[in-house]
């Protein structure tokens, strides 16, 4: 049997002198860092670079020649929220959100106020309608008319975790290997020292998070009907419910946040500092932490062996690998914003400065990146449904049919014979949500041969598409 523990100790013994990090705090302290949270990446996707406000400077200029103390302004635009008032302790805005009254700061003759507000018009064009001075309530000098604004911005939603999820299995992680989390092996269940299960994802799916239950070995999977079956073998794309286990969530959380910054679909993108993957985990709070002295990567990959090698590791490592890689997970997650939506690129959140225990890594900033970036238009939602041709094709005996939902819909997969007969129906008025979904096809049963499959998706989002479409495929045995 492979004894994990005593390799990963002596990659410890070798790697334990690199941790006097001092000589080398000044590589990337000042660079900014970016992870997921599970939570995050099981939220529905938001509509990013949708506008939904905007953001206007308003400057009022006092000519009345007068000493005043208010201001009195209509917009024609509902004002949501007043950004920065310009001192004035007191705003009050009406019923209908369009007037505004401000006042409690002394505006000489000459001098100016400039109001910064968020207002509900999305295109450029809010304009203030009609406005005056006050002094103690009343109106001081002339009531002016139209004034325009000295700067407009239109603000518009920001990716969130889905986004991401989305963007990394459509653009970023291969097809048909996908994204293995436990050790992928070939030894048979019936062999002197088989291995246990491992899980490869393939497509982007909310429901593989997030997991809540005892961090562990992949032990068990849990059938449609409550039975517990040993994890043995590979899983295709199992939810939440079939392997619930926090560990398997937040291992699978941190390989998407190395995968993201690999590919530049998050921060740091810069040459010459550690990308995350190569940070190096030591925490000088807790010497006798099992993490310290490896990399991100060689945590993670530790981590794969214990899920599948289960007899290897006992059941206190799987708590410390929880602990390590959730504070790893936690260390760089926040609130998302989008440096660029076309390339996609998501800002970073923190640099090594304020993360104690994770370090940059000069062995590894040479290092080139293994991904290749790609891009991805976040705000051009798919206004049709799209059938994708099956990969592989011709296929023996297994293959992968992926269609494009602009909106949740009822939709029935099926496949037929050239003589137009049914043989098998892979979805049947199953509701999905909208966005890429995929189908895996078995023909074991089936001889060689072409066929056809047809899929009816019948939406019940604000749309009501309907679409059917007929694509052929060949079974090559």
């Amino acid at each position: 049997m492979i004894n994990f523990q005593h390799i990963f100790r002596k990659i410890l013994t070798v790697l334990i002198p690199l941790i006097f990090i001092g000589s080398v705090t000044l590589f990337s302290q000042g660079t900014l860092y970016r992870t997921f949270s599970q939570g995050d990446l099981a939220m529905k996707k938001a509509k990013a670079g949708k506008a939904f406000a905007s953001d206007v400077y308003f400057k009022f200029l006092n000519s009345t020649g007068l000493s005043v103390n208010g201001l009195h302004a209509r917009f024609n635009s509902e004002i949501l929220e007043v950004e920065n008032p310009d001192g004035f302790p007191t705003v009050t805005i009406n019923t209908k959100g369009k007037e505004l009254d401000a006042s409690g700061t002394i505006v000489l003759p000459g001098d100016s106020a400039i109001l910064c507000l968020k207002v509900s018009k999305k295109a450029p064009g809010t304009k203030v309608s009609r406005w005056y001075w006050t002094l103690d309530g009343i109106q001081a000098g002339e009531r002016n008319t139209e004034l325009g604004s000295i700067t407009d911005t239109r603000l518009t939603i920001e990716p969130n975790g889905g986004n991401v999820l989305e963007h990394l299995y459509k653009r970023i992680i291969h097809k048909p290997e996908g994204l293995v989390i436990g050790i992928a092996s070939t030894m048979h269940k019936d062999t002197v020292n088989p291995t246990g299960g491992w899980i490869r994802y393939m497509k982007a799916d909310r429901k593989y998070f997030p997991h809540a239950w005892t961090p562990r070995c992949f032990d068990f999977t849990v059938t449609g009907s409550g039975r517990e079956k040993a994890f043995i073998g590979q899983l295709r794309n199992p939810h939440v419910k079939k392997h619930d286990n926090h560990l398997l969530g937040e291992v699978h959380a941190l390989k998407l946040a190395i995968i993201a910054n690999d590919s530049m679909v998050t921060e740091p993108i810069d040459s010459g500092v550690t990308l995350l993957g190569d940070l190096l985990y030591n925490d000088p709070a807790n010497p006798v932490d099992p993490c310290n002295g490896l990399t991100i990567r060689q945590l993670v990959h530790l981590v794969d062996s214990s899920l599948s090698y289960c007899g290897n590791f006992i059941a206190s490592q799987y708590q410390h690998f929880d602990y390590c890689v959730s504070r790893i997970n936690t260390a760089f997650d926040g609130e998302y914003q989008a440096r660029s939506l076309i390339p996609f690129l998501i800002a970073g959140t923190r640099t090594l400065a304020e993360v104690n225990f994770l370090h940059p890594n000069p062995d590894a900033i040479a290092g080139t990146r293994p991904i290749q970036r790609y891009g991805l238009d976040l705000t051009n939602t798919p206004e049709q449904f799209i059938l994708d041709q099956n990969y592989p094709n011709p296929f023996n005996p297994a293959t992968t049919i992926e269609f494009t939902l602009p909106e949740e819909a009822i939709v029935t997969l099926t496949v037929y014979n050239l003589l137009g007969q049914q043989v098998a129906t892979l979805l049947e008025n199953a509701q999905l949500d909208e966005g890429t979904q995929s189908v895996m096809f078995d023909a074991s049963g089936l001889s060689s041969g072409m066929y056809l499959y047809k899929i009816t998706a019948r939406g019940i989002g604000d749309w009501g598409i309907t679409s059917t479409s007929v694509m052929k495929m060949i079974l090559a045995k």
